[in-house]
């Protein structure tokens, strides 16, 4: 249900200017009265006279004929009245609520939210604004359309009305982006509304038969701390959620003053990203796979490289920025084709090229053509490359897509593997349905494997599953000769990390296989 939370200042105008009309009406009509019965004006008199001077006129009919009509256009101006009322507020509506969520909308939002800031400052009081922006939203118009993202977004727009006071405001700035308006006594009273804010995310929604988790980031600016006029406020909270979604995503940031100079160095990198992209700067470097039991390398992993002015990218940032500015399937198409053109300089036919895929590229429609034709304009065997998944990309809320996509890569003889294993929602229901090939462990197991009785009897039970499950088992961030005998003794399969070859360039790589030594 639709509420109206206040008048905006033309409404108040307008009545205020219908106040004034009615009362300088009232007095003239009270000075013409008063002047009236001072005067003797015998209009009633005369009129009689009139009348029956004319007689033959018809008077009466006439009369009559002129209370009719006047009667007649009191009852026409009032329906005329109604119906400009209606208009008046249909377009009223149109102008200040969102037609999907029927919640304020931008204008409306900020209408309210520079009067809120006018009562705070005359009884002293705080108001904190909340900046909130749904993550991957675009992924849900994709898998399921625009006519159940919409009713997704009324739905949260619903969910997040009641999690708040009464008093308080929710608006939908547009697109994904909401802003929840809070008038405080004190700062005690935000943290709880907080909680129950961040509380919406651990509720499901049911689409198409499917359970859909929605995730957000939020940022908060409270007045006066951190800005006293509407736009400085939904500015502070806009970068403190842009903050939430780059560092803390689900979380809920208060704005801070540094919170601005790191969002300035972000735009400075994504506008590098861009340039980077036009001149495709990045480079490619390959870590070998070393095969446990043939003591062989079996393989490499492609890993794009970024530097910038002498200073090299953390991968994880670059493929953050990439997903933030939409550039994830440009980047992941570029290094598989650099990664395939690469390899027929050093890749053996006994040996496997390992390619990184983001989700985001591998949930597009076209990822399978995209690879198909990879494959086809450098002629490089199918089965000589690995596709490599995070858990992340084996979501439940499209795994039926997930699904049909593997098992048409692996249908062309592609092998997969889900790399930076047992660190994100694994799933071993989902497991036992892919046709995959390969768990590679996450070196956070691998590290503490020597000290840790724990991590050792995890990746034990991991081997022991892959095995029944005919899967093979690499394990990452291996770092010491100590790491490789006891994950040979544990059974596992393959391993790669700095203590069996660092990442190496194309050009060092050809040089060191070149070499008398070999690799």
């Amino acid at each position: 249900m639709k509420q109206k939370y206040m008048q905006t200042h033309l409404e108040k105008e307008i009545r205020q200017r219908a106040k004034r009309d009615f009362f300088y009406i009232c007095v003239i009509a009270l000075i013409l009265s008063c002047i009236s019965l001072m005067t003797e004006v015998d209009l009633f008199e005369r009129l009689y006279l009139f009348s029956r001077q004319h007689e033959h006129w018809e008077m009466d009919e006439i009369t009559l004929i002129v209370l009719w009509f006047g009667l007649g256009g009191v009852f026409y101006a009032s329906r005329r009245m109604q119906d400009l009322r209606a208009l008046i507020h249909e377009v009223s509506d149109k102008a200040f609520f969102d037609q999907v969520s029927q919640l304020p909308n931008r204008v409306y939002s900020l209408e309210c939210l520079t009067q809120m800031l006018h009562r705070a400052e005359r009884l002293g009081c705080q108001v904190a604004v909340i900046f909130i922006d749904l993550d991957n939203f675009k992924m849900v118009n994709d898998t399921y359309g625009h006519a159940k993202g919409d009713l997704l977004l009324q739905v949260f727009g619903e969910r997040l009305r009641h999690s708040i006071r009464k008093s308080d405001i929710v608006g939908r700035l547009g697109g994904d982006e909401y802003l929840v308006l809070l008038e405080l006594a004190s700062e005690d009273e935000l943290a709880p509304i907080l909680e129950r804010i961040k509380s919406i995310q651990e509720e499901s929604y049911r689409l198409d038969a499917n359970d859909l988790s929605l995730r957000f980031s939020a940022g908060v600016a409270i007045y006066p701390y951190d800005g006293d006029t509407a736009t400085d406020l939904l500015k502070a909270s806009d970068i403190a959620m842009y903050h939430s979604k780059v560092t803390r995503r689900g979380q809920i940031e208060l704005y801070t003053p540094t919170m601005a100079e790191k969002l300035y160095a972000r735009y400075q990198l994504e506008s590098e990203l861009k340039t980077a992209l036009k001149n495709k700067t990045f480079n490619m470097e390959y870590q070998p796979q070393l095969s446990l039991e043939s003591e062989q390398i079996v393989g490499y992993e492609a890993l794009i490289r970024w530097k910038l002015k002498g200073k090299q990218i953390p991968t994880t940032q670059l493929i953050q920025i990439a997903e933030d500015t939409g550039h994830t399937e440009e980047i992941g198409l570029w290094a598989l084709y650099q990664a395939l053109e690469d390899a027929q300089s050093f890749l053996q036919a006994d040996q496997q090229l390992g390619v990184n895929i983001s989700p985001r590229h591998f949930w597009m429609s076209d990822f399978v053509y995209q690879i198909q034709r990879a494959l086809s304009t450098y002629e490089f065997p199918p089965h000589q490359l690995v596709i490599e998944l995070t858990e992340s990309a084996l979501t439940n809320d499209i795994y039926d897509d997930v699904r049909e996509k593997v098992t048409a890569l692996r249908s062309l003889g592609i092998s997969v593997a889900i790399d930076d294993f047992g660190v994100g929602y694994s799933c071993l229901g989902r497991l036992k349905d892919l046709p995959i090939n390969c768990l590679k462990i996450d070196q956070v197991f691998t590290h503490a494997l020597v000290n840790s009785e724990r991590d050792r009897y995890m990746i034990s039970t991991l081997i022991t599953m892959a095995k029944h499950l005919n899967f093979l088992i690499m394990a990452e961030g291996v770092e010491s000769k100590e790491q490789l005998e006891l994950l040979h003794h544990l059974g596992c399969h393959m391993a790669q990390g700095y203590y069996i070859g660092k990442p190496t360039s194309l050009k060092k790589l050809v040089e060191q296989m070149a070499s008398p030594s070999g690799l």
